[in-house]
């Protein structure tokens, strides 16, 4: 169990970090130089930017090894596209007026952590702890 301890702790490090790149999209602009203007070009930053430290954050305090090779595949898409559809429902409820594509990306990433899910559910990924 200890062994586990330290790739938690990181995990939720960068969970907060993702959190606060999320909620914070005027910082990441302001660094990147990144255009803020519309409710679109937010939702993005905070997607671009804070979904996927979030989604790290969420699979190095998930994942017990890196082999089977599979299941870290998996796992780094399924909890990319939870992290990155997270931080873009952030965007669709603090800056409003999300428009198709934003529909289509998030529907997309919703579709992919399903599809990972079902695979690594299929798979039945024993950890060897």
């Amino acid at each position: 169990m200890k062994q586990r301890a330290w790739p938690r702790v990181i995990g939720a490090a960068l969970i907060a970090f993702g959190i606060y790149l999320a909620l914070s999209p005027l910082v990441v602009a302001d660094v990147l130089g990144r255009p803020h203007e519309t409710s679109s070009q937010m939702i993005n930053l905070r997607a671009s930017w804070g979904g996927p430290v979030l989604g790290l954050g969420a699979l190095v305090a998930w994942l017990p090894a890196l082999r089977p090779w599979l299941r870290t595949v998996l796992g780094v898409l399924l909890w990319g596209m939870l992290g990155i559809a997270c931080a873009r429902a952030i965007g669709w409820v603090l800056d409003g007026e999300p428009d198709n594509r934003q529909a289509l990306w998030m529907t997309l990433e919703i579709l992919i952590a399903i599809g990972c899910a079902f695979g690594l559910r299929s798979r039945r990924f024993v950890s060897r702890e």
